[in-house]
């Protein structure tokens, strides 16, 4: 029997057609993923207004799916791990869709909070899987670019949500737009149900080799024989419980992770959800906060493949770690420049580029960190724990209105958070040298 190492052929200087396919079906996963998750902020206005509640009753309904999505992506780590990711990926997908369909369809708040609660399970399972999955199909030395260049998908999703609302809100109403933004995942089901493969690094750990082989062939061009056996890695040694993984040999790093999704996704989801009314309250038209809104997410991807492109370059805790350190700067500048509309737009957008892109990148980021055996438990782990910071995003956001606090107060206030974001990874940096430098010293002594 032949043994090849599996990695050998996924890490070929030239994507094959399955390899650009996974990359396309993941971009769309992740572009579906964030039009749905933003939509909801970009028609809170009109909601309001429509159903003449105030703003902290809102804040359950915008916080709702982010509880469901904390949960869906602690919950879907194992499942993939244990079922596979494409059969996670899909069904999840069809849950965030039929349910944002509903939303359309609700004509209470406490309707609101059930359909979008349910829809956030959805949402937070197929993010982090369909992240993993592109990062086992990408080639080792464009992994970090190609998955965060997948992931501009969902801050594109967002910002095509406030262009969606800018063009349609007022002529459609709220309720269509939802629709129409459940509408475009429902037809993705069916396409990933078809198309999308499943992980090979899985099936090879199940002993699938029948099933991997065939992807395999598909990438490498050509058949590899009769009577052959897979192995993710030479040398590799018997797989770990993944769980056990994470929160044994990688916990500080992990913990590490966890808070710096959880303060950036917390600043994050503060902006998303709340940026269209906090600019309208502080004297915005409708299509300025739009916009301007719009314009935070499309910085994300810009700074999104920039990073990834550095990150395959030099370290990657270290790009993502200065991008979060530039936010800061700006958030303190944005306070100083709030009364001007264009200088305000143009600083949004490069706070988006910086702190959109580095939790972008944290995907990547983690799933370079840990290995194929734990990879799906610790990437959705890491995205789990920060959607809780999310959760306490939407409600901050509530708060804001309490204290009555001033545009210029609340950028200087968001510094904090993101500052946070940048120690996590700092140490994690800090950890990874020192253990590089130990391994070194023993090598040497050898």
């Amino acid at each position: 029997m032949k043994t090849i190492d599996a990695n050998t052929i996924i890490d070929r200087e030239k994507l094959s057609p399955l390899q650009w396919l996974v990359f396309i079906l993941g971009f769309l996963v992740f572009f579906s993923d964030g039009l749905d998750t933003g939509i909801i902020g970009f028609i809170a206005p009109a909601l309001l207004d429509d159903w003449g509640i105030t703003k902290p009753q809102l804040a359950p309904v915008l916080s709702a799916a982010l509880v469901g999505m904390s949960i869906g992506a602690i919950l879907s780590g194992p499942m993939a791990d244990r079922f596979g990711r494409k059969g996670v990926i899909v069904m999840t997908t069809l849950l965030f869709a039929s349910f944002t369909i509903l939303c359309g369809y609700a004509t209470s708040t406490q309707e609101l909070i059930i359909y979008r609660f349910i829809t956030g399970l959805g949402l937070g399972a197929a993010m982090p899987n369909i992240s993993t999955i592109v990062s086992e199909y990408m080639p080792l030395k464009r992994k970090a670019f190609l998955t965060g260049l997948a992931g501009c998908g969902f801050m594109l999703g967002i910002s095509c949500g406030g262009l969606l609302s800018a063009s349609l809100l007022d002529s459609l109403g709220w309720a269509n737009v939802v629709i129409i933004g459940g509408l475009i995942p429902l037809v993705l089901v069916l396409i990933l149900l078809l198309k999308l493969p499943e992980s090979t690094q899985y099936l090879i750990k199940r002993e699938q080799y029948a099933k991997a082989q065939i992807i395999l062939e598909k990438i490498h061009g050509s058949s590899l024989g009769l009577d052959v056996k897979f192995q993710q890695a030479k040398g590799a040694a018997q797989p770990e419980n993944p769980v056990k993984m994470v929160l044994g040999r990688y916990r500080f790093g992990s913990v590490m992770l966890w808070m710096c999704c959880f303060t950036s996704l917390l600043v994050f989801y503060l902006l998303t959800s709340w940026m269209p009314t906090i600019l309208k309250t502080a004297g915005f038209s409708t299509q300025q906060f739009s916009l301007i809104a719009a314009i935070f997410p499309f910085g994300g991807v810009v700074g999104a493949i920039v990073m990834g492109w550095y990150m395959d370059k030099v370290n990657p805790t270290a790009v993502v770690k200065y991008a979060y350190f530039f936010a800061i700067i700006l958030f303190i500048i944005a306070g100083m420049l709030y009364s001007n509309v264009i200088l305000l737009g143009v600083t949004i957008f490069l706070i988006g580029a910086l702190l959109v892109g580095a939790q972008s990148s944290l995907l990547p980021l983690a799933a370079l960190y840990y290995p194929s055996e734990c990879r799906a438990v610790g990437v959705s782990w890491m995205h789990g724990i920060g959607r809780i910071g999310a959760i306490l995003g939407a409600f901050f956001g509530a708060l804001i209105f309490t204290f009555d606090l001033s545009l210029s107060s609340i950028f200087y206030i968001l510094a904090i958070p993101t500052f946070i974001s940048f120690v996590a990874l700092t140490l994690k940096l800090m950890q990874e040298k020192s253990k590089a430098a130990t391994t070194l010293k023993a090598k040497t002594a050898n």
